[in-house]
This record gives structure tokens, sequence and C-alpha cells, in this order.
């Protein structure tokens, strides 16, 4: 949650402007219900690849001016084109352009908030940006290669948010941590907690993790007060996470 609430902050979102969020998993979702809460956007995009990415996504974002606009990620593209009544300008490649993360267009979104951080993402962020607009990095991404010629072609700017650290909230400086766990509360997130595993069943943990958005998951977390069953003894734990 502080990641994602750090990420929205950092974007300084302002009341007539409108977000694209690329990624509806635990990272996407309480970016959005951290611009929620504390800098709605006049419109929101959101490119959620699950039906029950998607419902969360309307529901964090209530506050918003205009109803929050929701597509599949290889839609996302033509939604922005149609939404903001923006003109295809080039396409680079044999792919139709609507689903060509080359293609270039003659406006787009003023913030685009990458929550997936694959190339594919990044590449498609920077085309849906429109010219002079932000791009937001969320997390950590591993090694990717993009082609950034839109950077300075579009003059986009490009920056990454990670962790937490302090914000600053009508003037007052306050810790991420803080202001998260109020976010945790006012917006209900424990809803986003789908499964919950003992410590000594985290390779199920980990198994569920990496699926969980094609199960209807979102979040799946380690609960340090249910029974630690004795099937996976300390040391073999140790050595799987060296590993």
């Amino acid at each position: 949650t502080a990641c994602g609430l750090h990420a929205a902050l950092a974007a300084d979102v302002q009341p007539d402007e409108t977000v694209v969020v690329i990624g509806a998993g635990t990272l996407g979702l309480t970016t959005i219900a951290a611009l929620n809460r504390w800098s709605p956007p006049k419109q929101l995009i959101l490119a959620a690849k699950y039906a029950h990415q998607q419902s969360f996504g309307r529901e964090f974002s209530t506050a918003c001016a205009k109803p929050t606009v929701v597509c599949e990620p290889a839609k996302l593209i033509r939604v922005v084109r149609s939404t903001l009544g923006t003109h295809l300008l080039s396409s680079d490649s044999s792919l139709h352009p609507d689903n060509d993360p080359h293609s270039r267009l003659s406006g787009g979104a003023d913030v685009t908030i990458d929550c997936v951080g694959s190339a594919e993402s990044l590449r498609t962020a920077l085309a849906v940006t429109r010219p002079g607009g932000r791009v937001i990095m969320v997390g950590m991404p591993g090694v990717q290669t993009v082609d950034l010629t839109p950077l300075w072609q579009r003059e986009i700017s490009l920056s990454g948010a990670y962790t937490y650290g302090t914000e600053i909230i009508q003037g007052a400086p306050m810790r991420s941590f803080d202001l998260a766990a109020e976010l945790v509360a006012a917006a209900d997130l424990g809803r986003l907690v789908s499964a919950t595993y003992p410590l000594s069943r985290f390779p199920e943990a980990l198994a569920h993790a990496s699926s969980s958005g094609s199960r209807g998951g979102v979040k799946i977390a380690f609960d340090l007060h249910s029974p630690d069953y004795p099937a996976a003894p300390m040391l073999s734990t140790r050595k799987a996470a060296r590993r």
C-alpha cells in the first residue's frame, strides 16, 4: 500500500488532468485508491486484465469527475484515442495501430502510471501519454529494453517511484506508512487480501501469488498468527530464500 500511495503522490495529479493506470494488481489498485483519496483526476483510464481487477478499479476511483473507463491492456491505445479524441499520427509495425505500442498519437493522457514494469507496458505508457506529459514507473521491474524515442520526441518526463518515503500533504510532511494505514482503513483495502498462508506453506503461497490474477485474487499474504506446520523446517526455508 505504501508503494502505491508513494507513486500516486509523486505523480502530482491535478484536478483537471487525465490519468492512465496500466496494471491492476496490488500496486495498481492501491495507487488508484490513493489518487482517489488525495488527488483525484478529472478522468481515470485503467488497463486491467481481469474482470475483478476492473471492478475494484471502478470502486476505488469514485471521486473522479468523470466515470472511470476500464479496458483490457491490449485495447488501451484504442480506448485512449476514443476517450480523449486523439488522432493516430503513425504506426511503426504491421500490427493493427490500436494494438501497436509503437503508435504515435496526437495527444493522450496527462499522466500515465505504469504498475506492470514490463517492456511492453512502458512502450504503451509512452504511446498513450500526451506531448509534455508524465510517466511514472512504479515498483522494481527487471532489466528491460525499450525504445525511448518518444521520451525526447514528445518531451515526456519519466520518473520512478519505489517503496515509500516522506510525503507532503497540505504542506506538512508525513510518513508514507502513516498515510498507508489511513488509506487501508478508509478504502477498506483489506478486501484485496485474497488468501493467507502460514510460513510453512511458502511454496504453495508463492505458487498462488504467481497466478493470483487468473484465479480471481489480488494479494496473497503470510499470516504470522496462523499455526506454523512443521512441514518446512527453518533451514530449508533459508536455503530456498538464498536460491
